[in-house]
């Protein structure tokens, strides 16, 4: 998994929760006190989703038993700004709740969105718990094997240091020896700090310590602790992060690792829900909403110019 993104000014009182924190923020190109995006526009992400209009096309790939029930069941872990995240009024906003409205409503039905814990979200689609999930996945071979997977943003693997980067990290080998933080079941607990300890290894050097956490501010504030000295994350995270927390944390540009599209997942075996996601994102390409909508998040980097139902990918 996982996310960059900017945001306004800070709570008064030192970080005890990132997500906490970001209630009383907003997008440093303009947004509101809830957090939500704003497109070059003056639009929210959140407007421009409501104002798309049905699709005929996408509609008619929707499953009967989506349209008879008219609302997708949706599920996230919203502990991913700018991606998912809960504002002050506890509602879940980001990026994605946007996009799925969006998505939604070329479909012609409504959403509905549940909070679960990142790591077991592909087991409660693949149990039917939920219809399809909007969580900052990356697509990877791996998962595409269990789960359908449609492609809608672009991402890759950054990392984050304290402000003024004292442990001097510039490169990979520079983690080589230090306690690199990282969120349970993402990608970079799965895939890249097991790449970058071979690297170290390799290099003749100490592995990295990882320390891997549950959720996303609790990795964040191992780092704005000392508790470790850099983390992984998803490159929009990352940028996120730092413009939210300047007096806290270091981007390191340098580091990008492994670019891969994030994609929205649901049932292997509803292969019909799967091409009506894609049909839709694609329409929502094509009429220039998705742009908007990235651009509201500060997400523009990450834009996609087609989507893809299973692309293929890397594990």
């Amino acid at each position: 998994m996982k996310h960059n993104g900017v945001r306004r000014s800070l709570l008064a009182a030192a970080m005890v929760s990132l997500v906490a924190a970001t209630a009383a923020c907003t997008n440093a190109e303009g947004a509101s006190a809830t957090g939500a995006g704003t497109a070059a526009g003056g639009q929210s992400g959140q407007e421009l989703a409501q104002s798309v209009q049905v699709d005929p096309k996408v509609q008619a790939l929707v499953p009967d038993a989506i349209k008879s029930k008219g609302t997708l069941s949706l599920v996230t872990d919203p502990t991913y700004a700018p991606i998912d995240f809960t504002d002050d009024q506890g509602k879940i906003i980001g990026l994605e709740p946007d996009m799925a409205l969006a998505v939604a409503k070329k479909m012609g039905v409504g959403i509905s969105i549940d909070k679960a814990d990142f790591n077991g979200i592909l087991a409660g689609i693949q149990a039917k718990r939920y219809d399809a999930s909007w969580a900052a996945f990356s697509i990877t071979a791996e998962r595409e094997q269990v789960v359908n997977m449609v492609s809608y943003m672009q991402a890759g693997t950054s990392v984050l240091v304290k402000k003024g980067n004292p442990a001097g990290v510039n490169a990979v080998l520079d983690l080589c020896g230090k306690t690199v933080a990282v969120q349970t079941g993402t990608t970079q607990a799965l895939a890249v700090l097991p790449s970058f300890e071979e690297q170290c290894t390799a290099a003749g050097k100490e592995k990295p310590t990882g320390l891997i956490l549950p959720q996303q501010d609790n990795v964040n504030q191992a780092v704005a602790s000392g508790r470790a000295q850099a983390l992984l994350a998803d490159n929009a995270l990352v940028a996120y992060y730092a413009k939210l927390q300047p007096d806290a944390f270091t981007p390191i540009d340098a580091i990008l690792v492994d670019p891969s599209p994030y994609g929205v997942v649901s049932a292997k075996d509803d292969s019909g829900l799967a091409k009506a996601f894609h049909a839709a994102i694609q329409s929502l390409i094509d009429d220039g909403t998705y742009a908007k909508v990235m651009e509201s998040w500060g997400l523009k980097s990450g834009e996609l110019s087609k989507a893809e139902l299973n692309p293929v990918v890397g594990s």
